[in-house]
């Protein structure tokens, strides 16, 4: 990826979080997510068992958009003694620029863990998308990462 490729995914990754800072969020995750697609990503809590997520990367050379609306359970899975280990389930649309151009939803299950004392979120994610375009095709989409949680507002 050139500088100015990089640049202008952090922006999009972080203006996506934006109309959930402004909803009074107390801290947004940012970070990598390694897969289909390969890229950066942002999530933020919107209260309860809410969050958001969104990225931007490339998938076969294509340049990829995405964004999900999340429900979180921490109940699910066992806990680890030290930290906490919370299952995930969402949908979002997902847009792909470029030779291979498809629009569709995205959905996903996943888990991340946050290490107790520490601003980190290790994540794993996986689920179709359904396509809109190209006469309704499903690709598999999902992800490993980590996000750096950094605190906003007051």
């Amino acid at each position: 990826m050139t500088k100015k490729t990089l640049v202008l995914t952090a922006i999009f990754s972080l203006a996506a979080a934006a109309p959930a800072l402004a909803a009074g969020a107390r801290s947004v995750g940012v970070g990598v997510a390694l897969g289909e697609p390969i890229g950066l990503t942002a999530k933020t809590d919107l209260g309860g068992r809410l969050s958001a997520d969104a990225g931007a990367g490339f998938s076969d050379g294509n340049f990829g958009l995405w964004g999900d609306a999340l429900w979180n359970d921490a109940t699910l899975l066992p806990q680890p003694r030290q930290g906490s280990l919370t299952a995930y389930a969402g949908a979002g649309p997902q847009l792909r620029l470029g030779s291979d151009a498809r629009f569709g939803l995205r959905t996903i299950v996943g888990a991340s863990f946050k290490p107790a004392g520490h601003p980190l979120e290790f994540f794993a994610e996986a689920g179709p998308l359904f396509r809109f375009t190209q006469g309704g095709h499903v690709d598999p989409v999902g992800a490993v990462g980590l996000r750096v949680y950094f605190p906003v507002g007051g």
